[in-house]
């Protein structure tokens, strides 16, 4: 029985937290991305770092995001680690949105069809999210 409910509440907990894909796709690069580097202890930290900071502040694909996650000692050049800020580029960023975007439009599109009467829909806050 409880097998059974696991894929019903998988899905439900996507479509209520849809915020959470940037942070687990972040988790998931920085893991590829650090791999062999003195940094990749430090996952939990800059994954922490990108949710209270760079998530909400994030504008523009075009620029650069930086995640502070450390000290002024901590480089990485080849891992793009400078002065304790991990530094990614915009549109990679909005990648790790894609996902957040694309289950809300779905959820938006499920509801009108399901709607017996036309809806309107909108206006969207995203949790602080100035990029969406």
């Amino acid at each position: 029985m409880v097998r059974s409910l696991w894929p019903c509440m998988l899905t439900y907990f996507w479509r209520v937290c849809p915020m959470l894909f940037p942070t687990f796709i972040i988790a998931q690069c920085c893991s590829d991305h650090l791999r062999g580097s003195p940094f990749f202890v430090d996952i939990e930290q800059i994954v922490s770092c990108f949710d209270k900071t760079t998530k909400l502040r994030f504008l523009n694909s075009d620029e650069p995001q930086y995640i502070k996650f450390g000290g002024a000692r901590d480089n990485d050049p080849a891992c793009n680690i400078r002065a304790g800020q991990l530094k990614l580029l915009g549109s990679d960023v909005a990648k790790f949105f894609e996902p957040s975007v694309e289950c809300i439009v779905n959820a938006v599109l499920d509801q009108c069809r399901a709607a017996n009467k036309p809806i309107v829909v909108g206006p969207f806050c995203f949790i602080g999210c100035a990029w969406l």
